[in-house]
């Protein structure tokens, strides 16, 4: 390459290397350490050989080469190098390769010797020679480096890949001078990149949770099982309505159907009004129910044509079941998204996550080609297989739900939090919480605790308003029934996330007063007193409780963000009602 192209510090290396060094850089200040810039390919290649180091004399590869590794040039003597014997002509007699083993000379100004102290000292040198000039990095993989190469050009090193977290890093090929070569950083091929690209979030994993892939890899597996499922039941809906009987009416196979969609239409909105509000705060609880009731409604169909007198009924009812399917799984899957998604991308998470079960049920429909043919003949094959498929869509939905990892609190998660914080004085984490988390019961808990209830429900003279209000100053009001097992707050109208937060925890710490298990000692006594039934009303031991919370809480609430929930929001079912009320005058101790 022509001395005009070498950058512009490295020729002024070269040049202070020449004055320093006159013998071994050509004439004294010419750019190149050749000679002049008209000699460069001439002079040099009859002069290298004169220009190299005697025998003996390591010489680090320069700019180009990796760092510390030593070659011998050979020159006129007959020792022995690490590389090769001595004697002969220098074998690269270039200008390139004259000018890469000449710029250590320039830049130290003095010849090596060849010793093994110098050798050490020259290998540091050489690495040192080879600082990064720039750098890149892709999301939250390794970083790699840009070196300058003798010719001017760029040397970027090659990428530690890895397999979306599942593997150990594996190395990947590496890249030419220009920084070329396919492939994105983090992948395992260029083609199996552009094809993960779209079905997967821009930016993962580093834009969606950690729990992302286990939880879609599970999914797409009850996903395929379902829709293999599905494929049965429409198979035997069909044969129900008269498809392929030449005896069957178009207008009473109309009509039918008719009737199954306006069923699940109406009872798709009675759902939504009823148990709407109550979806965000068990999503997961939800989400495996709204999977086992597909289940048992594609087994309604499937069975639907072995009793014909019963077919338009059993369809029907089954359409209900899937309607209501549709809303709770529909409504969960969102609350889903908005955990999953970390950057504000909602919209890319359940965009691609679309996309991936679009792609399962594509392929689920072409198993299905393959499939009815050969059980349609058998109706008991036919029965097992769904039987089958029911399982296995059963245990992925189990094990998609139960990866997930919610850092929000909702009752079930804070009764688990609270009782191990009792009992042992720590705060559970996140993910130990939601393993521990109860999916088959979550429904019905020990204690009803109701958050934002009305006041006139609770009170009915100024006698039982002063004895709620009496002895603390917090936003809320709390009754408790202990023979109900049922708790009742009102919350006020300034009552924030964390006040709701402690009138929870307040009705949780009442229930552990009724049940087993180690307590703190100023819960001990109190749980004594309950449990003997020495006060007769259930507001003393509320006024107690307050003065226990105000040490226990601001703890419990520290450890709760310590352990890395997110305290600013939460699950609770809360109602809307508020009220207000004149504060008690003085906080009472008592």
């Amino acid at each position: 390459m022509p001395c005009s192209l070498v950058p512009r510090a490295l020729r002024k290396l070269q040049v202070r290397g020449a004055q320093a060094s006159p013998g071994l850089g050509g004439l004294k200040g010419s750019p190149c350490p050749c000679g002049p810039p008209a000699e460069c390919f001439g002079e040099q290649r009859r002069g290298a050989a004169s220009r190299s180091p005697q025998l003996g004399q390591e010489v680090p590869r320069g700019i180009a080469g990796s760092p510390g590794r030593m070659r011998r040039t050979r020159g006129g003597g007959g020792g022995r190098g690490p590389r090769g014997r001595g004697g002969g002509p220098s074998a690269e007699e270039d200008c390139t390769s004259a000018a890469a083993v000449a710029t250590p000379e320039m830049r130290t100004g003095r010849v090596r010797s060849g010793g093994p102290g110098e050798e050490r000292s020259e290998m540091a040198g050489g690495a040192n020679l080879e600082a990064q000039l720039c750098s890149e990095q892709f999301g939250s993989g390794a970083a790699r480096g840009c070196l300058a190469a003798a010719d001017g050009s760029l040397q970027w090193e090659a990428w530690e890949r890895r397999w979306w977290g599942l593997s150990g890093p594996c190395p990947g090929r590496a890249r030419g001078r220009d920084g070329g070569g396919g492939g994105t950083p983090g992948t395992a091929s260029p083609r199996l990149s552009r094809l993960l690209v779209v079905f997967l979030p821009q930016g993962f994993p580093d834009s969606v949770s950690p729990d992302y892939l286990p939880y879609q890899l599970w999914d797409s597996v009850q996903a395929f099982a379902s829709s293999l499922s599905g494929s049965l039941a429409t198979h035997a809906v069909l044969l129900g309505i008269g498809v392929g009987n030449a005896e069957a009416s178009v207008s009473a196979a109309t009509a039918t159907w008719l009737v199954k969609d306006s069923t699940g239409m109406l009872g798709r909105i009675i759902f939504a009004w009823w148990k709407g509000s109550k979806l965000d705060c068990n999503a997961k609880q939800w989400r495996l129910f709204a999977d086992i009731l597909n289940d048992v409604a594609m087994f309604l169909e499937i069975m639907a044509p072995i009793y014909p007198i019963f077919f338009t009924m059993t369809v029907c009812i089954s359409n209900l079941a899937k309607c209501i399917v549709s809303v709770a799984g529909g409504a969960t899957r969102a609350a889903l998204t908005m955990h999953q998604a970390r950057r504000n991308n909602m919209a890319d998470v359940s965009a691609k996550d679309s996309s991936q079960e679009t792609l399962v049920n594509l392929a689920g429909l072409l198993v299905s080609l393959l499939m009815l043919p050969l059980v349609s003949a058998c109706p008991s094959f036919s029965l097992s297989c769904f039987f089958f498929l029911t399982a296995l869509h059963i245990y992925a939905n189990y094990r998609a739900v139960r990866a997930l990892v919610l850092e929000t609190l909702n009752e079930d998660r804070l009764r688990l939090v609270l009782k191990h914080f009792l009992q042992r004085g720590e705060v559970l984490d996140p993910t130990s919480a939601n393993q521990m988390e109860p999916l088959w019961t979550g429904f019905w808990p020990s204690l009803s605790l109701s958050l934002g209830v009305p006041l006139h429900r609770l009170i009915s003279s100024v006698f039982e308003l002063q004895q709620l209000v009496e002895g603390h100053q917090e936003p809320y009001l709390l009754h408790w029934d202990k023979s109900k097992s049922q708790v009742q707050v009102v919350l006020s109208q300034k009552a924030g996330p964390e006040t709701i937060l402690r009138a929870a925890t307040h009705g949780l710490v009442l229930e552990a007063l009724q049940g087993d298990g180690p307590l703190p000692r100023e819960l001990e006594e109190l749980r004594n007193r309950v449990l003997a039934g020495a006060d007769k009303e259930s507001w003393v031991i509320i006024k107690e409780t307050h003065q226990v919370l105000d040490k226990l809480f601001p703890k419990f609430l520290k450890g709760l963000q310590d352990a890395g929930w997110k305290t600013e929001k939460h699950q609770l079912e809360v109602d809307e009602w508020r009220a207000t009320w004149l504060p008690s005058p003085e906080k009472k101790i008592l």
